[in-house]
């Protein structure tokens, strides 16, 4: 059974998502205008009242979203992954705030120049860039899924964390 998430906006509220998982739960998130959330978990698709009731507050809901999502843990899969492609990894690295890479395009930063990593994906809402290009912009809140030897990493982290940048390397990370 696909996981179909339906999406229903509440005037006055904010948004219901509703979604049954694989195993038969339903999952129902209501995200309030003023950022709350509740989660509300149902053993069985067509249970009435839920099983379980859990009021998050925005920084706590991205925290667990970030979990859930595979920022803290990489998934057995990706580890999987690593291993074939050797001395390669893959790293989801969430852009630090106030980082001067912010606003900035892949080209401008040259990541892949200056450091040996790549950025082949940007994480962000509503939608993620896949196939991340030289002229995709870098927006806070983004996470930036990289490919690179693992001794590259700190010095990605470093510059993508303080810069500098300059606008010179232009097209320098094309993937």
């Amino acid at each position: 059974m696909p996981f179909e998430l339906r999406e229903t906006r509440l005037p006055g509220v904010g948004v219901k998502w509703t979604a049954t998982t694989a195993h038969g739960s339903r999952l129902t998130v209501i995200q309030h205008a003023d950022g709350t959330r509740e989660l509300y978990v149902f053993e069985r698709r067509r249970d009435e009242e839920p099983a379980a009731v859990v009021q998050l507050e925005d920084d706590e809901a991205r925290q667990l979203g970030a979990i859930l999502g595979g920022a803290y843990e990489r998934p057995k899969i990706v580890e999987e992954l690593e291993m074939a492609f050797g001395e390669l990894a893959i790293e989801w690295v969430p852009v630090p705030d106030g980082s001067p890479a912010v606003g900035r395009t892949l080209a401008d930063c040259a990541f892949r120049a200056r450091t040996g990593i790549t950025i082949i994906a940007i994480l962000r809402e509503p939608e993620p860039v896949a196939g991340a290009q030289p002229t995709d912009v870098i927006e806070a809140g983004d996470t930036l899924v990289t490919v690179g030897k693992l001794g590259q990493y700190p010095a990605f982290r470093r510059l993508l964390a303080q810069g500098p940048f300059g606008n010179g390397d232009a097209g320098a990370d094309a993937p």
